[in-house]
């Protein structure tokens, strides 16, 4: 009994029933402040690309950008304030569609080298330029390899994959990807030996990694070349590894694959492929996404493969609840790499392919991600960017939510780079379509000022329900009073009502009707008075009551008035259509008026006083009539000794009613006049609301 006593004491607290609403609306708020906050600062148009990049070593970056002169295109280089250092001119074409352009130290000194993919018509050129060495590497159209060229448009684009001394020979080659979109050649990994000018290229296939990376996954020294693959379909020659399907491939540093490649059936088809480590395996992930009609391929999936091309496990998303376009980051962090897939949702997958963590995303599809070290923490951020909401999210590398601002990027391709100088600290820089911008992660010193807002909520609906009871508490102490207040006039309208004149003759006339030895009269005369005393007193604490009660009350009342009044009246009851007798009426609401007109219109008459009640029912309220013709009140004004109590006491008790009820009883009395314009009685007319 005590423990139900103490569980409704605390659930009926003010500070547990703020809890509730505080609870549900801080769940469904958005973030209250960032720890982090993203600053964009527009550097404005560069007119081609643009990147910073250290070429002498002196811990200061150099600015780079391409253009387009009157003949020639061009590369500027100027220093953090924009003074120029040098230009740069070249023949062929420079195009952002076929490469961007980048810089490496081949070797291994302490200038570094610009590279850059230029073509005139068909044909491919690298140029290399080693810009603060006077004595350094400066080579230009070094022909590559025929790339499409349709109508006047490059349809091939070269991804560089990274730098490796593959011959030992102290200086590394230049590793990179040709793809060609709408024709079958060049489709091609390649090396390019800038010591010895020797271009090498993996053999002839349908199918090559579009977005190449180099990675030691087997952990033996060298790097293994592999990346994303797509099955596409556009090229329907009988070729080695058709792009009819997509291929498990991996590359050695000598462009040959590291075992058979597997094929995945079906296009479109897309495969990514990532290196994968823990502390008892090294192999690769891959996430394979399938979206043709074709029923018959299997569905999109995550893979685990060994470094040595075996399947180790694999498992459908759709087991997860994934089933549109994703993307896949692997991050190297601690002994065990981290898997991410994002789609709508952000999942993490542990080795054995199962999900460790779901979190929202704030975008929608679709979205791109890119990756830089936006804090200079030597780890890279991921950005996550919509154009459709012109909205940039950004993630630790481990999907943790860091921060988030309005951007319209003029591109979807995003080159960073990033800024020093001698006088602050390093920013990062975005090349994106033709502009550039500053990204700048600042921390937010009111962070935490933020999260009052959470005490904030509970203590405003704390005080809103306290002052809640408190006006509740109000309005039932009003209301009992009011009731009370009713109580009382009741009761000053009974002892109104059991007037001492009538009282007493009424006694008077029992008596009489006793001494003439009357006893049946006056047996009669004594039970109708009884029953009218009793019926008072007994619904002394009601303030409503049926209508068929009160007709019984006041007939009663009359029936005694009649008896004392011999001859002087007669009286009917009319009720109308539609009224049942059950409705509830206020107590003495008939009584009092009829009093009235008997006391004041009809009394001054030897005889032929007549009194009429009707009842009749108006849509959602009853209405009463008290008629009668008598004198008028008129004629009644200043006779008798009448203070008027009755009807003031019947109208306080109806305002004082109306300020409970929903809606009001109304009252209305009119005087009767004949034709002659003399007095020809009173109507008294209320409208009391029932359901």
């Amino acid at each position: 009994m005590k423990g139900g006593s103490l569980f409704k004491k605390i659930i009926y607290s003010s500070w547990f029933l703020a809890s509730v609403p505080a609870i549900i609306i801080m769940l469904f708020l958005p973030r209250l402040g960032v720890r982090h906050k993203l600053l964009i600062e527009p550097k404005g148009s560069m007119q081609g690309q643009s990147s910073y990049y250290d070429l002498n070593s002196d811990s200061v970056t150099e600015f780079l950008r391409t253009g387009k002169g009157i003949p020639y295109y061009f590369i500027l280089i100027l220093s953090n304030d924009m003074k120029v250092y040098d230009q740069w001119n070249l023949m062929d074409d420079i195009n952002p569609d076929l490469s961007g352009f980048f810089c490496g130290n081949y070797d291994h000194d302490n200038f570094s080298e610009i590279y850059i993919f230029t073509h005139k018509g068909d044909s491919l050129f690298l140029n290399i330029n080693e810009f603060f060495e006077p004595s350094g590497t400066k080579l230009e159209r070094l022909f590559i390899s025929k790339i499409g060229y349709i109508k006047g448009e490059v349809t091939s684009t070269v991804r560089l994959a990274g730098f490796h001394d593959v011959n030992g020979d102290g200086r590394d080659e230049l590793y990179f990807s040709l793809h060609t979109g709408f024709g079958l050649q060049p489709r091609r990994l390649c090396y390019y030996d800038i010591k010895n000018r020797k271009m090498h290229e993996s053999r002839l296939a349908g199918i090559v990694c579009q977005y190449p990376q180099m990675t030691d996954a087997d952990g033996d020294g060298k790097p293994e070349i592999f990346g994303i693959m797509g099955a596409s379909g556009n090229y329907k020659n009988d070729v080695p590894f058709s792009d009819w399907s997509t291929w498990f491939m991996i590359f050695n540093d000598n462009l040959d694959h590291v075992f058979p490649p597997v094929e995945f059936r079906g296009f479109p088809n897309t495969l990514e492929i990532n290196a994968f480590r823990s502390d008892s395996l090294r192999g690769y992930v891959l996430s394979n996404r399938t979206t043709g009609a074709d029923t018959t391929v299997n569905p999109s999936r995550i893979l685990l493969y060994s470094t040595d091309g075996k399947l180790i496990r694999s498992k459908k998303y759709s087991d997860d609840g994934i089933n549109g376009a994703m993307f896949m980051k692997v991050v190297r962090q601690g002994k065990t790499d981290k898997i991410y897939v994002l789609e709508d949702k952000i999942f993490e997958f542990d080795e054995k392919l199962n999900v460790v963590r779901r979190s929202d995303l704030p975008l929608k599809q679709p979205y791109y991600i890119y990756s830089a070290d936006i804090n200079f923490d030597g780890t890279d951020e991921f950005f996550l960017y919509s154009g459709e909401q012109e909205k940039v999210e950004v993630y630790t590398a481990g999907f943790q939510w860091l921060s988030e601002t309005e951007f319209k990027a003029p591109g979807l391709v995003w080159e960073f780079s990033r800024l020093y100088s001698g006088n602050e600290t390093g920013r990062l820089y975005l090349s994106s379509g033709g502009s550039g911008y500053f990204f700048r992660l600042t921390d937010n010193k009111f962070f935490y000022f933020a999260y009052l807002a959470y005490p904030g909520i509970y203590l405003f609906f704390l005080a809103l329900i306290i002052l809640t009871k408190k006006i509740s508490a109000y309005q039932v102490i009003e209301k009992e009073s009011l009731k009370h207040r009713l109580v009382t006039l009741q009761l000053q309208g009974i002892k109104a009502q059991l007037d001492p004149h009538f009282t007493f003759n009424t006694l008077n006339s029992i008596s009489s009707l006793i001494y003439l030895e009357d006893r049946q009269a006056a047996y009669d005369y004594m039970n109708k008075f009884t029953m009218l005393l009793r019926g008072m007193l007994n619904d002394a604490e009601r303030i409503y009551r049926s209508l068929d009660e009160e007709i019984i009350f006041v007939s009663t009342y009359l029936d005694l008035e009649k008896l004392r009044l011999v001859g002087k009246f007669d009286y009917v009851i009319e009720i109308g259509e539609g009224v049942t007798k059950h409705e509830q009426v206020p107590k003495l609401v008939l009584q009092t008026f009829a009093e009235n007109s008997i006391k004041h219109g009809i009394m001054p008459y030897s005889e032929g006083g007549l009194l009429k009640i009707s009842v009749s029912r108006e849509k959602n309220q009853l209405k009463l009539a008290i008629e009668d013709n008598g004198i008028g009140r008129v004629n009644a004004a200043g006779k008798g000794d009448s203070t008027g109590l009755g009807l003031k006491l019947t109208s306080e008790f109806y305002n004082i009613l109306n300020q409970i009820n929903k809606r009001p009883i109304r009252h209305q009395i009119t005087d009767l006049y004949k034709e002659s314009g003399d007095p020809a009685g009173t109507r008294v007319e209320v409208w009391v609301p029932v359901e």
